[in-house]
């Protein structure tokens, strides 16, 4: 067992199938919080030489059973595919002390599968609600699931100590660990998450090879575009297993948001009856908290000025370090070229962002509650 600052750390040794964007920046995360746990990668070799110039692992190797079986805990961290053909081929050779989980992004069919095939009850379904738009180890960070809600689907079978020991890892990593059932979450997923890039990729067809004028002038594609289509730019490969293995609910929200955009086709002409859609849909968007990646416990933010000159974000982040302030969450969220861009700073408590506000102020920082 490895000490940690706050409790006892079991996994020694950790082992990821799949070094990409999720299972590098998993391997960084852990590194950066657990110096001391060995981390083995299992991925192809330029794949694996690239993680370990990055010291995502430790070691890397072709050997899948040799792995799984030294591990405490492995990481299922391949598309959805990958995850269905490895869970009853590593099954055999896993040892009952050993946790496993995944990361897939749809989880039904990965718990439906692994209650056969773990009946001993040590797989543990996962899910992290972050990600970017870019792919592969080159793209990972150790940063990649701060304050993001780590959803947990245990099978029907899962050991209460292995929930336990899972949830205390995830909320270790920085992260925050949320049980729902499979079902559930795939349902809330297919609009949340896969309606909602569909729509992206929908958006930005639309705007570059479907409309006649604005495919030649993408230029003009302001900030509200570019933030709604950023997604659009997702990995094809990725998005496909996801798609085909949540088709069946993807289809409502689908039929859903289509009857919404001919009701508002209809009405369009009347731009008084567009009020209440937009004052609903207003309300919805300030209900979900802004200050982290997920649902859960929002944090409090604060709006920040940094001027487009050398050194300034080091300045404003160097005024809170020396006061010992923290900050939980990060992100720029306006910028003009050659003038500045504005941050928001999130935190844990709004107690800490008066202090914050104050210290910020004092350095000649421009700061507002909200954007």
């Amino acid at each position: 067992m490895i000490k940690s600052k706050n409790s006892v750390y079991n996994f020694r040794i950790v082992t990821i199938v799949g070094v990409g964007l999720m299972g590098g920046s998993l391997g960084l995360a852990i590194k950066r919080r657990f110096p001391a746990t060995k981390i083995i990668g299992v991925d192809k070799a330029s794949v694996l030489a690239e993680a370990h110039r990055r010291r995502a692992i430790d070691a890397g190797t072709s050997q899948l059973r040799k792995a799984i079986e030294e591990a405490d805990l492995a990481i299922l961290s391949t598309p959805l595919s990958s995850i269905l053909r490895l869970i009853p081929r590593i099954a055999s050779f896993t040892a009952p002390h050993t946790i496993v989980t995944d990361v897939g992004s749809v989880k039904l069919p990965v718990i439906q599968l692994a209650e056969r095939y773990f009946p001993q009850g040590n797989f543990i379904g996962g899910h992290p609600m972050t990600g970017s738009e870019s792919s592969g180890i080159g793209a990972a960070h150790p940063l990649l699931f701060e304050n993001a809600v780590y959803v947990l689907t245990p099978t029907s079978n899962t050991r209460r100590d292995v929930v336990t020991s899972f949830s205390r890892f995830v909320l270790q990593l920085g992260a925050r660990p949320a049980k729902l059932y499979a079902e559930v979450h795939d349902e809330v997923a297919s609009v949340v998450s896969h309606l909602a890039q569909l729509t992206a990729v929908a958006l930005t067809n639309v705007a570059g090879a479907r409309h006649p004028v604005a495919r030649k002038h993408l230029s003009l594609a302001a900030g509200g575009f570019r933030d709604m289509t950023r997604i659009a730019s997702s990995d094809p490969l990725l998005w496909r297993d996801i798609l085909r293995l949540n088709a069946g609910r993807i289809r409502g929200p689908l039929r859903l948001l289509r009857n919404e955009l001919r009701r508002y086709e209809k009405i369009l002409a009347n731009s008084h009856s567009f009020k209440q859609e937009f004052e609903r849909a207003r309300m919805i968007r300030r209900s979900i908290p802004t200050s982290m990646k997920g649902f859960l416990h929002p944090l409090v933010d604060l709006f920040v000025f940094v001027q487009d000159r050398p050194g300034m974000l080091a300045r404003l982040t160097a005024a809170l370090a020396k006061s010992k302030i923290n900050i939980k969450d990060i992100e720029l969220v306006k910028v003009r070229e050659r003038i500045g861009g504005t941050f928001r700073l999130s935190f844990e408590s709004g107690e800490i962002v008066d202090k914050a506000k104050e210290i910020l102020v004092r350095a000649g920082f421009e700061v507002s509650s909200r954007l």
